[in-house]
């Protein structure tokens, strides 16, 4: 897929979520529509500006991670797994687009997945390290695990303590991380025995 088209593609959603804010007149919605834009935004710049040439595969990949990420936030307050499900599923995703950049350079393939296994643990970090400082500097409730209480829309309740929050969400990533690089391995074997037969 030409750049053309990835920009079209981008600018029609784009349009489509600006048109969403507009009728619902929304501000928390508008916000994460922004947030989503602006997303979709650097990907495209990431990949024009190195000339990756993502598929269209990955653009769905990044897609889906700022839709549950940032476009359904408000789940993370309504449902106590919502955050946990995340966690688990987006380093995959996450993976699949680390291993398309990796897998163009000319390393043995035992690099290319330890590069990208360690590529998503070290972003896992550096996310959560992100979570802790908005959440000392602007109190947004990043850490943790909150839900609503049923009393009132601005109060929560805590369900899952901070340090406790972190670390799982850390193991999740890592487990995450383990199962792209079985299933990758396990695939590349496959592949590989399946050429010599």
């Amino acid at each position: 897929m030409n750049y053309k088209r990835k920009r079209r593609l981008l600018i029609g959603i784009s349009l489509f979520l600006l048109l969403l804010v507009y009728l619902l007149k929304s501000f928390s919605f508008g916000t994460r529509v922004i947030g989503f834009i602006f997303g979709l935004i650097v990907f495209y710049a990431f990949d024009h500006l190195f000339e990756i040439d993502f598929k269209i595969r990955h653009y769905g990949y990044i897609f889906l991670i700022l839709l549950f990420g940032i476009l359904l936030s408000p789940l993370y307050f309504i449902s106590e797994n919502y955050d946990k499900v995340l966690h688990l599923l987006m380093p995959i995703l996450g993976c699949f687009l680390l291993f398309y950049i990796v897998d163009k350079q000319k390393l043995n393939f035992q690099w290319k997945i330890f590069i990208t296994f360690m590529f998503i643990v070290s972003f896992l970090a550096i996310h959560e390290i992100g979570e802790y400082l908005l959440d000392f500097i602007w109190d947004w409730k990043l850490q943790g695990v909150y839900l609503r209480d049923l009393s009132g829309l601005e109060k929560f309740s805590l369900i899952m303590e901070k340090n406790e929050d972190t670390m799982m969400d850390m193991i999740l990533g890592v487990i995450s991380g383990l199962l792209f690089v079985a299933g990758k391995t396990i695939s590349f074997f496959y592949n590989r025995r399946k050429i010599k037969i």
